[in-house]
């Protein structure tokens, strides 16, 4: 009942702000831009009354304004385009500047001087929008339609451009080696924001974008008008404590405009992979997409269409191995599992096959309101393709799925001269089906991930994630304030489906000897759970964004952007609690999420050449419900989970065979998650200032620095161990396992203490599609730590830190911390109706940690840095993340070549070739330096892995 006065009551501010009489200016906007100026005079001076008309050329689409008495004009919520703008005074020349350029969340300059005239006559120029925005004090990186229709884009998944911006780079080096995956913008990925056509485009259970990360794309390329990635926001309208990705998707026309595409790729037109063995041929593999783009008018100037389609078959073989397996052995493998180790170590294949479907209308009701519907569609299935690691068996894969619908609206409204408003709706629905390959066997495991077979023990599982979303914002300008306030109310239902162990899971040390599978050995430990419910829990949660910001113009050099915002994350109340930790029934609402924002941006000679930008803030973020879900699931009393050492004797049935009930555990006790009371949601304190200035003509430099500093971000924590006054050879504690309680065994605490720090500095060059060409380049220098990197792990053996109760122990460079990082990009459009275009990276390595084999300090878990006895009696403990894979360097290029076919019709022929070079870019996933017998690992930090090799792609398109 709480929950439905809590909806209700947010429902009915929204509904206050949306019927308020007035609203709107901003210095920018979720999914529009913005034109201001002035105009004056022969003599310079200003003039009140003037009449200023923008109307996009494409659409015709048409608001007006008129100058104050400073002379000065506004014209917001301009969708992104080309606008004609138009300024009227009885007594003057009229004057017309064509071409002005429109981008999403801009603000616009296109001052007027107008001349006397006697009679009516008009001027018309050519307008040059500026590359420097003077009035913006967010760094901003903004992705033009120019670039998303011609650089070089493997997978056609328009989010792989974020990677374009200064500093941004994927989480980890099996993303660069082809995998798919979150990217890190300054911070972890899951503190990134995604929103499309002004409405959140997230999985607020996972923290990424919607979709996630199996599905090679959820909008179709040719649906993506442009995007901007916002590494800092001072505009409240945003929330994210990382880099926060804006697009639109495009609209229909005065004219119909269309376009017909179909990419091909496969093994022949691929280079052998660098660690291919010899005699080995590359394995089959083949990629097509294809699909079409249509828009148009329904009603010319006042009705509008667009529709698109976009589809990929795909297969690939996944390279398996099971690392250090004895020759000769593979009978006893099968013998023990039932299984075909040919196929089970093959390299077998996967498929990523996904359909794409979008329908958006545009409809101009009279001169103050513009309506737009957008609905998405997406589904995905993968087989095998739920791991990627090297070392998973066929048997220990899955089939991966997901669908989901959007459908978005959006109204903006002038209400009167100095007034605007907009409304965002959404209503989307999500499913994450995962089944398993077999569930005939258990999880099988060696130590080190050497190798698994059998049933996942993740898996099957499934979610539903359905959300509805309604976003009001509306501003009032009052002279040269512009007050604007918003809200944004987010309603999320789950239902998720997450029986982890539910299967059995056994893992062993080695393949051979008294501790070996092989052999039929004593497992190190066996993992399985029970539960009345199916492993399911349905819940809610909800999210409350509230904001008040001034954009305030000080001077006409001189913008000041600051204001306050209120977020909430309105947390679940588990339905069930365990008596012997009482915590379990709990779950807190963090409720004293205020921030405040101050920015500015100084044009510093007034010509709109040169600003100096900067700001510093508070950023909160929201806590991925798949924790709450977590701690609702395995409480020990919904689903209980019980983990024995079979090595320390703890009772373990024997392989194959699983439990059939919690009275087959005997002595076993069940392991819990719960979440701290006094579990908070992240908060960043963030600076930037910035430089940037027009060098020539659509040419600009600029230099930008960041510092970050988070507090409160999520990891975990075993309460059920203590100290027990021993410590290792070099002098840290020892623990105690089951110290708190006997009853229970690991009790994995969510905990909100973990910290990270990042600072950054940027050189850019950006030169705009002009004169047939465009570039746009930067070098990045980060240093980026924190003493937790894990995102929102759910494991009960790994991801914790090395000791528990010691975080400034494993303070140090973060998991994604990348110290360099060049990227840089162009489009030169050739003489004969040729084109070449190309995407150029060159980054540090990732970082790791080196391992030991051995739990020095007893806590039982796989945790613990290396450490190595350099001289009798004297330890080196290594630093977290003290190592660096190789540097990783990629170019990719593409050539086309467009010829007219008749009429309106003209073919585009492309070729494009991926990792030009054929970059090797090998890394190493083994990390482990000391083994369980306190030797070395010979093979610590060799080559495992590599890049994909250069790969050639061919594709056409039919334009009208």
């Amino acid at each position: 009942m709480v929950r439905l006065w809590k909806r209700a009551g947010g429902l009915v501010v929204v509904a206050l702000l949306v019927l308020a009489p007035a609203a709107a200016w901003a210095q920018s906007s979720v999914s529009t831009g913005q034109i201001f100026g002035t105009a004056k005079d022969p003599e310079g001076a200003v003039m009140p009354g003037v009449g200023i008309e923008a109307k996009n050329v494409d659409t015709g689409f048409a608001r007006n304004a008129v100058t104050d008495a400073t002379g000065f004009y506004r014209i917001d919520l301009l969708p992104s385009g080309t606008y004609d703008v138009r300024a009227d005074l009885p007594g003057f020349k009229s004057e017309v500047k064509r071409g002005v350029v429109v981008t999403l969340g801009s603000s616009t300059a296109v001052d007027f001087a107008l001349q006397v005239s006697a009679v009516e006559e008009e001027i018309v120029v050519t307008a040059e929008s500026p590359i420097v925005e003077t009035t913006n004090p967010s760094i901003t990186s903004a992705v033009s339609d120019e670039a998303i229709a011609n650089l070089p884009l493997d997978g056609r998944d328009f989010t792989n451009f974020v990677l374009l911006t200064p500093g941004a780079t994927f989480s980890d080096e099996g993303q660069v080696a082809g995998g798919r995956g979150g990217i890190n913008i300054g911070a972890r990925g899951i503190q990134n924001s995604f929103n499309i056509d002004g409405a959140n485009s997230q999985s607020t259970f996972f923290g990424e974008e919607r979709g996630g990360t199996r599905p090679p794309f959820t909008f179709s390329q040719a649906a993506i008008k442009e995007f901007q990635v916002l590494r800092t926001s001072y505009n409240l309208q945003f929330q994210a404590t990382g880099g926060v990705i804006n697009a639109v998707t495009k609209s229909g026309t005065n004219e119909f405009h269309g376009e017909v595409f179909g990419y091909y790729t496969d093994d022949s037109m691929s280079e052998e992979y660098a660690l291919l063995e010899e005699g080995d041929e590359t394995p089959p593999s083949e990629q097509l997409q294809y699909g079409f783009a249509l828009g148009g008018p329904i009603v010319r100037d006042k009705l509008h269409f667009f529709t698109s389609l976009d589809t990929q078959d795909f297969e690939t073989p996944k390279y398996t191995t099971f690392f250090n397996f004895p020759e000769g052995r593979e009978a006893d493998f099968e013998a023990l599992t039932g299984l075909d180790f040919a196929a089970e170590t093959a390299n077998y294949p996967t498929t990523n096959d996904a359909l794409v479907i979008l329908l958006k209308l545009d409809w101009q009701l009279g001169v103050s309101h513009l309506l737009s519907g957008r609905y998405n569609y997406s589904d995905q299935e993968g087989v095998n393709q739920t791991s990627t690691y090297t070392e998973t068996g066929l048997s220990n894969n899955g089939l991966e799925g997901n669908s989901f619908d959007s459908l978005v609206f959006t109204l903006n409204s002038v209400v009167s001269e100095d007034a605007f408003n907009e409304v965002f709706g959404q209503y989307a629905f999500e499913e994450r089906p995962r089944d398993a390959n077999t569930t005939a066997i258990p999880e099988g495991g060696i130590f080190s991930y050497a190798g698994t077979w059998g049933q996942n023990n993740f898996l099957p599982n499934w979610l539903d994630e359905e959300r509805i979303q309604l976003v009001d914002n509306f501003t009032y300008y009052y002279g040269d304030h512009s007050l604007k306030v918003g809200a944004n109310l987010d309603f999320v239902s789950y239902d998720d489906g997450y029986f982890r162990y539910g299967g059995g899971a056994y893992l062993w040390r080695t393949w051979e000897g008294d501790t070996g599978f092989l052999d039929g050995g004593t497992p190190y430990s066996y993992t399985q759970a029970f539960s009345d419910y199916n492993g399911a829990v349905v819940f809610d949660t909800d999210f409350y964004a509230f904001y008040a910001q001034d954009d305030w113009r000080a001077s006409p050099k001189f913008t000041l952007t600051y204001g306050v915002r209120y977020d909430l994350q309105d947390n679940p109340t588990p339905q069930e609690t365990n008596p012997l930790w009482p915590d379990t029934g709990q779950i807190p609402t963090d409720t004293d999420n205020w921030s405040a924002r101050a920015g500015f941006a100084w044009d510093l000679r007034g010509d709109g050449k040169q600003v100096v930008r900067g700001g510093l803030g508070r950023f909160y973020d929201n806590t991925p419900t798949l924790l709450l879900a977590n701690a609702q699931l395995s409480n020990g009393v919904r689903v209980a989970t019980y983990s024995s050492r079979c090595e320390s004797g703890d009772p373990c049935p024997e392989w194959p065979n699983r439990w059939d009930s919690p009275a087959d555990v005997a002595a076993a006790v069940p392991d819990i998650f719960v979440v701290d009371p006094s579990f908070e949601n992240p908060e960043t304190n963030r600076v930037s200032l910035g430089y940037e200035a027009e060098v020539v003509t659509n040419l600009s430099l600029g230099v930008d620095l960041i510092y970050y500093k988070t507090r409160k971000l999520e990891r975990k924590q075993d309460q059920n161990i203590l100290p027990d006054g021993g410590t290792t050879p070099d002098g840290r504690p020892t623990y105690d396992r089951r110290a708190v309680t006997d009853q229970l065994d690991q009790i994995m605490q969510f905990t909100s203490d973990a910290e990270a720090e990042y600072k950054g500095a940027v050189l850019k060059l950006k030169k705009r599609f002009a004169n047939n060409w465009f570039l746009d380049a930067s070098y990045t220098w980060s240093d980026a730590k924190d003493n937790d990197s894990n995102e929102r792990s759910v494991s009960s053996s790994g991801d914790f830190p090395e000791d528990q109760y010691n975080l400034d122990g494993d303070w140090g460079p973060s998991a994604f911390d990348v110290e360099h990082r060049v990227v840089a990009s162009f489009a030169w459009q050739l003489p004969l109706n040729f084109m070449v275009s190309a995407i150029g990276t060159y980054q540090s390595g990732y970082r790791f940690t080196a391992g030991d084999s051995r739990d020095n300090n007893g806590d039982g878990y796989s945790n613990e840095r290396a450490l190595v006895e350099t001289s009798p009696g004297v330890y080196y403990h290594y630093p977290r993340n003290s190592f660096r894979q190789p540097d990783q360097k990629n170019i990719d290029l593409r050539l086309s070549w467009t010829m007219g076919i008749g009429g309106d019709f003209e073919l585009e022929l492309i070729g494009e070739v991926f990792n030009l070079l054929d970059e090797e870019n090998f890394w190493s996933s083994e990390k482990t330096l000391v083994e369980r017998d306190g030797s070395i690992n010979p093979d610590f930090n060799a080559v495992t892995n590599a890049g994909l090799p250069r790969r050639y792609q061919i594709g056409a398109k039919l334009r009208f």
